[in-house]
């Protein structure tokens, strides 16, 4: 089968996702193009090497179209696909738009083929609450986000997606509705020896850890705030897209400059053993109309390594983990459920062995991926 992909993200530039995932199985057994934006930009904020490094022999096996090759914003790109875009020439079987308002619509129009629309984000949140869309355009863009969302739900043959708050904030019908949730490697992300901690300096003390970008999103502000006070802990950061400046700031703010440790970005391969020098895990979202409805690929990781925990409470996360995180959402609470898991190494194990039980028999890429095949299959 020759699958064409219609993308909102830069495959080479941006932190591996679910699309990474997709195709990384995919592309076991099918032919695999894909038409996506252009993200030069975000090779000025962060090293994008060691994002394309870790997908680099899928990636170089898939036939990628950009947009276009000038430099004008990724959204611009995305608006204007209609104008800037050649079509590759070849017999597809069926496109896999993920995540795209208009190129993947425009594609599938112009070429006439069934497609499969996945809703992976909050898309016409995300563009209400763009920091890279005038303030002034962003109302409007929210109700031009909505209108294309519905249009692309019209043309498509299924709608698949990670959660069912999704659909239903959307009305998507649900005959046309499949939940594809994201997930994780279990056989990458596991439990790893690993001496980090002692090269770190991190060897005797309670670690809490963050992996991923530091977009606008994360606020881990109420956790450095817990600490502050905390003897013998410190938090180990992953990742620096976005708003490492920012949170540097932050911590010299505090004067907790000694307790948190930026390590900036690292390769995926690599992330497994970052996780297994923590002893708990963050994921500390801003609560809003965005993050409600996300599942972060961070979730899995984590507990596919058999750590606990703690996040912002999102519905998202509460719908696939429910009482197996632990949830905080102020600096009192963050401070509360760090001292709990300090304290009871018992239930740190409990919570991390069940995590990876749960998540291994739930939530594998191996086994997503196979659903997301045969939907491809029944429609092309």
């Amino acid at each position: 089968m020759k699958i064409l992909i219609t993308s909102i993200v830069d495959l080479k530039k941006v932190a591996p996702n679910r699309l990474h995932h997709f195709i990384k199985y995919l592309s076991r057994n099918h032919d695999i193009s894909v038409i996506c934006i252009n993200d030069w930009w975000r090779a000025q904020q962060v090293d994008t090497s060691k994002y394309y490094e870790s997908f680099k022999k899928i990636i170089d096996h898939v036939d990628i179209h950009y947009i276009t090759n000038k430099r004008i914003s990724p959204i611009k790109q995305e608006f204007l696909a209609p104008v800037l875009l050649e079509l590759p020439n070849d017999d597809f079987d069926v496109i896999l738009n993920y995540n795209t308002l208009v190129s993947g619509y425009y594609v599938a129009k112009k070429l006439g083929l069934p497609m499969i629309y996945d809703l992976a984000d909050d898309l016409p949140e995300m563009i209400a609450n763009s920091p890279q869309i005038p303030k002034l355009v962003r109302f409007f863009g929210k109700w031009w986000g909505k209108t294309m969302l519905k249009k692309n739900v019209a043309i498509s043959k299924k709608i698949t997606g990670i959660s069912y708050t999704l659909r239903d904030d959307y009305s998507i019908p649900s005959e046309k509705f499949e939940l594809i949730p994201n997930g994780v490697d279990t056989k990458l992300f596991k439990r790893t020896k690993t001496d980090l901690k002692q090269k770190l300096g991190l060897e005797d003390y309670f670690v809490l850890g963050y992996v991923g970008v530091l977009r606008e999103w994360v606020d881990l502000t109420p956790v450095y705030q817990a600490i502050k006070d905390l003897e013998n802990v410190k938090i180990l950061i992953v990742g620096e897209e976005g708003g490492l400046e920012k949170n540097k700031k932050l911590v010299k703010e505090y004067g907790i400059e000694d307790k948190v440790i930026f390590a900036g970005t690292v390769p995926y391969t690599e992330v497994p053993q970052y996780i297994s020098a923590m002893d708990v895990c963050l994921i500390p979202f801003k609560p809003n109309a965005i993050s409600q409805n996300a599942v972060p690929l961070k979730l899995f990781e984590y507990m596919a390594c058999e750590k606990p925990v703690i996040s912002t409470e999102l519905s998202g996360v509460k719908a696939v983990a429910g009482d197996r995180v632990i949830y905080a959402s102020n600096k009192e609470e963050y401070r509360e459920k760090i001292l709990e898991l300090y304290k009871d190494e018992e239930l740190r194990t409990k919570l991390g062995k069940e995590g990876r039980k749960f998540i291994k028999e739930n939530y594998d890429w191996v086994k997503i991926v196979k659903k997301m095949e045969e939907i491809l299959l029944t429609v092309r």
